[in-house]
């Protein structure tokens, strides 16, 4: 069959006005996956990337005009609800029999709601959709009965919703083939400004799963960790290198040093083939899962940068959100880093539930104290699946469904939050996000730090866009501080 992969642009909010500018072009490499597998098994599958290309929905159109496809699926983070339903409703206004399957976070916590309220889509993918999207081919073809394809959710010629069972979680992730980036146009991609030193930087995966239970994480792909062999991640960093020309690698896992024994043998490995000579990388992990030793090997591997999920700075709202993690481990892991020579980013949130507001400017102050060298600090958002949604009412009011209105960086859009914690407000949140990145960027000590070390052009330039942007979106509002 001929099918299309669709990652639908975004609009609305944040990425108008300041994601746009400074914001990444990731792959989409969810998609990548599935195409991969797709084409693997005989079947002609092309990726349409809406954001990278930069595409409105009228070149969508004509794309899918053009193409004539049989299936057309669309990723649908939550965020982009409307831009993945608009694309589907294309799809049926094109031809009426092309089967519409949406797939990704939001389907997968809400696939009744997605489908109840929609009638432009055919199906959603629940979880890993690799092995899924296959099966739901061959019930196209008629080889399987669509109520034997696990993982999936369908509605019946009577209008009724069907959920399969829970599909199996892919146990050996080297059983997937290597994303064949071949099927995007690689050179419009780069991650965020602080995530990469040269380009061309690119993406890897080499984990699904999380044990951790942070409550405003959704477990998407289960709680199971697992884990790409190191054999098989060294050949993607290596086709990385050879055939697109990589300067540096991006591990973007939540949690790339879950397994020490695993990273200590990546290491080895770099070293012994020289790859680390050849290509820098970073990574993302939590503050407990490292230690000195092992960050002094990762750096001789080649690791420039750990991004940290730090959240706030107040032990007590640590332990609210199960974080699992400790003030003092946070500070451990910070000093660490630096000893090691690598660089750090940290991850922090506002306004969490019972949060007061001396206890944000703590977090605020936290960042600062830490020093690291990039932070971001992003607006408490409870997504649907997530422990946090389940408490919302509990600990504050959920003000909005609005789907398009879920975004961590909302102190960046024109629209009020979807969920406010109790005793405090939507803009004074929304004020609190820009005065914490003004406060920590604006640091003459930071300033002369960023300055001293700029080697290339297109970094400074997105320093510049960046400083701007934050100096001056909401400058026109009040502020009460």
């Amino acid at each position: 069959m001929r099918i299309c992969l669709i990652m639908p642009s975004l609009t609305n909010g944040y990425w108008r006005t300041l994601g746009k500018k400074i914001g990444p072009n990731s792959e989409p490499l969810s998609l990548v996956y599935i195409a991969t597998y797709l084409n693997s098994k005989g079947h002609q599958v092309s990726i349409i990337d809406a954001i990278a290309e930069d595409l409105t929905e009228k070149d969508v159109e004509q794309r899918l005009k053009e193409g004539n496809y049989d299936i057309v699926g669309v990723t649908m983070l939550t965020l982009m609800y409307t831009e993945a339903l608009n694309i589907c409703k294309i799809a049926k206004k094109l031809n009426p029999k092309t089967y519409t399957i949406v797939g990704g976070p939001h389907p997968t916590i809400a696939a009744y709601a997605t489908l109840k309220n929609e009638n432009d889509i055919d199906f959603a993918v629940i979880g890993e959709a690799e092995i899924t999207f296959l099966e739901l081919i061959e019930s196209m073809d008629g080889k399987r009965k669509i109520s034997d394809v696990d993982g999936n959710a369908y509605k019946t010629k009577s209008g009724d919703i069907k959920l399969t069972k829970p599909r199996e979680i892919i146990e050996d992730l080297d059983m997937m083939p290597i994303p064949d980036r071949k099927l995007l146009k690689m050179n419009l991609y780069r991650p965020s400004v602080s995530y990469y030193k040269r380009l061309p930087a690119y993406i890897i995966l080499t984990t699904r799963g999380c044990p951790y239970r942070c409550t405003f994480c959704s477990k998407v792909f289960d709680k199971k960790y697992r884990q790409n062999s190191v054999g098989r991640v060294i050949e993607e960093m290596e086709i990385l290198t050879n055939d697109f020309g990589a300067k540096e690698i991006v591990f973007r896992d939540d949690t790339f040093t879950m397994k020490w024994p695993w990273v200590n043998d990546f290491c080895n490995k770099l070293i012994e083939k020289g790859l680390n000579k050849k290509v820098r990388w970073s990574c993302m992990t939590r503050v407990n899962l490292v230690n000195l030793e092992l960050l002094k090997l990762m750096k001789k591997a080649g690791c420039w940068g750990i991004h940290f999920g730090v959240e706030s700075g107040n032990q007590r709202l640590l332990d609210l959100i199960k974080k699992d993690a400790t003030v003092q481990q946070i500070k451990d892991a910070f000093k660490w880093c630096k000893e090691a020579k690598i660089e750090t980013r940290a991850f922090m949130m506002l306004g969490l539930p019972t949060e007061t507001r001396e206890e944000s400017m703590q977090t605020i102050q936290f960042a600062k104290d830490l020093d690291p060298d990039w932070a971001q600090f992003t607006i408490t958002t409870p997504y649907p699946g997530t422990e946090l949604y389940e408490q919302a009412n509990e600990f504050g009011e959920l003000k909005s469904i609005d789907w398009n209105n879920y975004q961590t960086w909302s102190g960046f859009s024109d629209h009020d939050l979807v969920w406010v914690p109790k005793g405090r407000t939507s803009e004074e949140l929304k004020e609190l996000q820009r005065r914490a990145l003004r406060e920590f960027y604006f640091r003459p000590n930071f300033i002369l730090k960023k300055i001293i070390h700029i080697d290339n052009l297109e970094i400074l330039k997105k320093y510049i866009l960046g400083a701007w942007a934050i100096f001056t979106t909401g400058q026109g509002r009040a502020n009460a501080d």
